[in-house]
Parts: structure tokens; sequence; C-alpha cells
């Protein structure tokens, strides 16, 4: 799990890895990431529109607004001014493998937006991201537009599942075989 660290192709088209497939195309979002309070810093929330994409790997979501500052709760204060040294990183992108992903839940709120509400723990040794500490987690509630809220969440939880059952059966012991 990171943030700031996937940029668009040329012709803004998604870098994928090797052997990745990209299942949706990519769907506007409005994204909202709250981080609880760590050793590294207080709780933050950070906001970013742009575009949110599931693949076989990893969700991936991209800011409209890469190299400009603007919907960060930590930017929206002084947007002319440069950021102070110790201010977070502005949201540009998040990227978020199946195996650090802990639920992904679709909400029907009456009085907003549906939205998916994505549960993870950062990838060890990840330093974009603090780590949360024992028994919490960072959220990414994602409004999805278009109307494909409930699409983006089942593909989000079949390619969790799927990801699972491939992790268990590389966990397989192997036969024990009897040393003569």
């Amino acid at each position: 799990m990171s943030i700031n660290t996937v940029r668009l192709g040329p012709g803004n088209v998604l870098p994928s890895k090797d052997g990745e497939d990209v299942l949706t195309p990519g769907y506007t979002a409005d994204l909202e990431l709250r981080i609880p309070a760590t050793i590294r810093g207080p709780k933050r929330t950070e906001n970013a529109k742009g575009r949110i994409w599931v693949t076989d790997h990893r969700v991936i979501f991209i800011a409209d607004t890469l190299d400009t500052p603007g919907t960060s709760s930590s930017a929206a204060n002084a947007p002319s001014e440069p950021p102070s040294y110790d201010a977070p990183p502005v949201l540009s992108s998040l990227e978020i493998p199946y195996a650090s992903l802990k639920i992904a839940t679709y909400n029907l709120p009456t009085f907003s937006a549906n939205n998916v509400l994505i549960t993870f723990v950062p990838v060890p040794g990840d330093t974009s991201l603090p780590d949360p500490g024992r028994g919490q987690t960072i959220e990414a509630k994602v409004v999805v537009g278009e109307g494909a809220g409930h699409g983006v969440w089942k593909r989000i939880e079949g390619e969790r599942m799927r990801a699972e059952e491939r992790r268990k059966e590389e966990d397989v012991l192997p036969a024990y075989e009897p040393r003569i």
C-alpha cells in the first residue's frame, strides 16, 4: 500500500505490472483517506478527486491534479503558500494491493452518496503511509461516479477473494517424505 507512487503513462494510460490485467475502466471517483493518529503524526484526512481502476492485483486511484496542491485537508488552508517542512504529502495517487486489504464494503447511506469503504493496513516497510499500529487500520472512502459504485465494489471483493485463494494455495506445505 502506498501513496503518490503511481503515475499515468503517455496518453494517460495506466501503467500495469507484468501479468497484471486491468479489469475496469477508469471511473471518476472522490476519495477520502482517513489516517489514524500514529507516532509519525496526528489523525488526518486527505481528500482528492480523480479516477479509480481495479486490476487483478490491486486497486489504484490517481488524482486529476497530480502536480498541484489542492483539495487535501492539510493544503486547503493555504493553497498559495508552499507546504511547511513537516506537512504530509498531498495525495496524488493511492495503490492498495489485495494482500493488505482487510475489508471492502458497499454503503447505501440515507443522506449522502453511495460509497465503497476500503479498510487496509500499509505494506510493512512502506514509508509513504504511517504504520497505524496494532489493531488499527487506514480507511479509504470512495464515491464512484457514473453509477458504477456497486460494480466496482463487486470487482474488488471478487479479486480480493481470488487473491486470498492464491495465497492459500502458495502456502500449502509440501508432502512429508521420510529420509532413507
